[in-house]
């Protein structure tokens, strides 16, 4: 075994501390700090919401995969991807096994906004639903989610409770209640984290039409909204109307099922959107892996049938970080203690 050597800290646990009292977790204040932490984190010596404020005034369009839990957004991590999403229907079905219409506290959805911040080191854009009330609550959401490590995030201007934007039903809020909320964002993020990123979502072509959703859109973005995502598009003329009318950074939605007609990330760029995000498919992608080796299982009782659908133990192991972990062991853990726990002579 290697003989086991000090480590000290990359930041000063005075420093630490101030970070911490001010409000900022301990996921944020790692963010900023160069050095390996805990065994988990890479060289981070730029904020995760500066990062992706920087590649959104790059050339290219942002491709961005849904994480609806830790799991997902580590497997995101490594298949390269350079941001996320973070979706409330993915949340509120891995959670509750329920629908996306509203019933997902904002306790709720800000603990998993965490979870899945602190198990990668790109960046997220979290859903904030409503903001979970109004203007003084999404004053509240927009800090709570920047104290959770998210880079940026949306909030959308339907009636609480919400419903996911390609199901029928919803029902949008005043115009100009929707603007005191951005407004609100703006300065609540501005008051901790100028670089977060604060996403405007109108729910409002179901509800009054694209023209409407249009005027909404424009509005929402002379409040400050950094991006724009009018959901559920219908065709594609609504969405080159769309693009020729707002000046903002333009998010494209798109839902295995959905609302709207599956594009490309090559088209929806050559169009002109900013972004264009999969919300669902890691989540649809799952749930469809899971029914066929369960029905595997359950129709031939043996685990030895699905091997080849799965990843086995040892490959999963290595993803979740047992390696770092094992590491840390001879880092921190006294010699003998080691030997005797893992019967090493």
């Amino acid at each position: 075994m290697e003989e086991m050597k000090d480590t000290k800290l990359p930041f000063n646990r005075r420093d630490f501390l101030k970070a911490t009292i001010a409000g900022a977790s301990a996921a944020t204040f790692i963010n900023v700090m160069p050095g390996k932490v805990f065994g988990f984190q890479k060289n981070l010596t730029t904020k995760k919401s500066t990062q992706l404020k920087d590649r959104l005034k790059k050339n290219g369009i942002l491709i961005m995969p849904g994480a609806y839990d830790a799991l997902s957004a580590k497997l995101i991590e490594a298949a390269g991807f350079e941001s996320f999403f973070h979706t409330g229907y993915g949340t509120s079905a891995s959670l509750l096994a329920k629908p996306d219409i509203g019933l997902v506290s904002f306790g709720e959805m800000c603990s998993r906004v965490k979870e899945i911040a602190d198990a990668v080191n790109i960046p997220l854009i979290a859903d904030g639903d409503t903001g979970y009330g109004n203007a003084i609550n999404v004053f509240r959401t927009v800090q709570e989610y920047i104290k959770a490590g998210a880079a940026g995030m949306f909030i959308e201007d339907q009636v609480w409770p919400k419903r996911c934007g390609h199901m029928n039903g919803k029902e949008v809020i005043e115009r100009g209640e929707m603007v005191g909320k951005i407004r609100a964002a703006i300065d609540a993020k501005n008051a901790l984290d100028p670089d977060f990123i604060i996403g405007a979502r109108t729910d409002a072509i179901y509800v009054e039409g694209i023209d409407k959703a249009i005027d909404r859109a424009k509005a929402y973005e002379d409040a400050g909204a950094d991006f724009i995502f009018l959901d559920a598009y219908e065709n594609k003329k609504q969405m080159e109307k769309a693009i020729k009318e707002i000046k903002a950074p333009l998010l494209l939605n798109i839902i295995e099922g959905g609302k709207t007609s599956p594009i490309s990330a090559k088209e929806a760029e050559s169009m002109g959107f900013k972004m264009i995000i999969f919300p669902l498919a890691t989540l649809y992608a799952a749930t469809k892996a899971m029914q066929i080796v369960l029905k595997i299982l359950k129709d031939t009782g043996s685990a030895d049938n699905y091997k080849d659908h799965i990843v086995e133990f040892k490959e999963f192991v290595k993803l979740i970080g047992l390696p770092e972990i094992m590491e840390m062991e001879k880092k921190y853990i006294p010699e003998e203690k080691l030997i005797k726990k893992y019967k090493q002579t």
